[in-house]
Protein backbone atom coordinates (compact mmCIF):
# COMPACT_ATOMS: atom_id res chain seq x y z
CA UNK A 1 0.00 0.00 0.00
CA UNK A 2 1.21 3.72 -1.02
CA UNK A 3 1.03 6.55 1.37
CA UNK A 4 -1.88 7.23 -0.33
CA UNK A 5 -3.79 4.15 0.56
CA UNK A 6 -3.48 3.13 -3.23
CA UNK A 7 -2.03 -0.79 -3.61
CA UNK A 8 0.88 -0.39 -5.96
CA UNK A 9 3.73 -2.54 -7.76
CA UNK A 10 6.88 -2.67 -6.13
CA UNK A 11 9.70 -1.34 -8.21
CA UNK A 12 11.84 -4.52 -8.16
CA UNK A 13 9.12 -6.29 -10.24
CA UNK A 14 7.43 -3.20 -12.49
CA UNK A 15 10.81 -2.69 -13.80
CA UNK A 16 12.32 -5.67 -13.41
CA UNK A 17 10.63 -8.72 -13.94
CA UNK A 18 9.69 -9.87 -17.28
CA UNK A 19 6.63 -12.15 -15.40
CA UNK A 20 5.33 -9.34 -13.85
CA UNK A 21 1.86 -9.35 -15.65
CA UNK A 22 1.50 -13.10 -15.36
CA UNK A 23 2.57 -13.18 -11.72
CA UNK A 24 0.07 -9.84 -10.79
CA UNK A 25 -2.71 -11.79 -13.02
CA UNK A 26 -2.56 -15.33 -10.94
CA UNK A 27 -2.02 -13.24 -7.44
CA UNK A 28 -5.41 -11.60 -8.52
CA UNK A 29 -7.30 -14.87 -9.78
CA UNK A 30 -6.77 -16.30 -6.42
CA UNK A 31 -8.28 -16.20 -3.20
CA UNK A 32 -5.82 -13.59 -2.34
CA UNK A 33 -7.49 -11.18 -4.54
CA UNK A 34 -10.66 -11.34 -3.38
CA UNK A 35 -9.95 -8.48 -1.03
CA UNK A 36 -8.43 -6.51 -3.78
CA UNK A 37 -11.34 -7.12 -6.03
CA UNK A 38 -13.93 -5.56 -2.72
CA UNK A 39 -11.64 -2.72 -2.45
CA UNK A 40 -12.39 -2.03 -6.29
CA UNK A 41 -15.78 -2.33 -5.88
CA UNK A 42 -16.58 -0.24 -2.59
CA UNK A 43 -14.07 2.95 -4.12
CA UNK A 44 -16.77 2.22 -7.20
CA UNK A 45 -19.36 2.87 -5.04
CA UNK A 46 -17.96 5.93 -2.80
CA UNK A 47 -16.77 7.21 -6.41
CA UNK A 48 -20.99 6.83 -7.71
CA UNK A 49 -19.39 4.94 -10.54
CA UNK A 50 -22.01 1.75 -9.04
CA UNK A 51 -25.51 1.58 -7.53
CA UNK A 52 -26.44 -0.92 -4.20
CA UNK A 53 -27.73 -3.38 -6.19
CA UNK A 54 -24.78 -3.47 -8.50
CA UNK A 55 -22.48 -3.01 -5.40
CA UNK A 56 -24.04 -5.84 -3.93
CA UNK A 57 -24.20 -8.16 -6.92
CA UNK A 58 -20.47 -7.92 -7.54
CA UNK A 59 -19.40 -8.66 -3.84
CA UNK A 60 -22.02 -11.76 -4.44
CA UNK A 61 -20.41 -13.16 -6.91
CA UNK A 62 -16.86 -12.80 -5.22
CA UNK A 63 -18.19 -14.56 -2.36
CA UNK A 64 -19.04 -17.72 -4.04
CA UNK A 65 -15.25 -17.39 -4.64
Amino acid sequence: MSPRGLRETPDDCMYLCPFKTACLRCAMAGTQGVPVHEEIIERSEQAGMIGFFERWSRKKQLAKK
